[in-house]
């Protein structure tokens, strides 16, 4: 972890006065040190959109990959229907400086889950031998924060406590 900004909650945290998000606001203020590095951001759900990956691009200079809700209203809606795709299929959309990549899973023959991903470094729809896109194998590579939080789940260095400083340094319980 090279830097971090607690989040209180929707009624501890100021919001932003500009409009934006709160995912938006975040990642923005914990990139700020890398921008202009041509550096790639990875983010999940929670912080990905469109306005977000333009805003990096743009007026950051850095690139982003993420997975992205269904629900955000930049979203087609024929990425988002799955009833109809087969199991371990891909649809791709692009525009001049983004692909969006919808995946449906084999894994699950009962349900079918779909994976939507944004990203501003792929430009091409490329399948990996695995028969997944590779911008997906790409973000599973890079997703820090899944990984930090697998490392800290095998060593627990955590108390019981009431003060959240420690919650946030130890992941404490409280």
């Amino acid at each position: 972890m090279l830097g971090a900004k607690p989040y209180f909650g929707k009624g501890g945290t100021t919001l932003p006065q500009d409009g934006i998000s709160l995912g938006h606001y975040y990642t923005k203020e914990l990139t700020r040190p890398y921008h202009g590095s041509h550096r790639n951001v990875t983010t999940d759900n929670w912080f990905t959109s469109v306005p977000l990956t333009a805003n990096l691009l743009n007026n950051c200079g850095t690139t982003l990959v993420g997975t992205i809700r269904a629900n955000k209203t930049e979203i087609p809606p024929e990425m988002k229907v799955k009833e109809t795709r087969i199991h371990g299929s891909s649809a791709f959309l692009f525009t001049t400086e983004m692909m969006l990549v919808s995946y449906v899973s084999k894994t699950s023959q009962v349900l079918k889950k779909m994976v939507l991903l944004l990203s501003l470094q792929h430009t091409q729809p490329t399948i990996a031998p695995s028969s997944k896109p590779k911008v997906i194998e790409y973000y599973n590579s890079t997703k820090g924060v899944d990984t930090f939080d697998q490392m800290c789940a095998v060593t627990s260095t955590s108390r019981k406590t009431r003060r959240w400083p420690l919650c946030v340094w130890y992941q404490a319980r409280i």
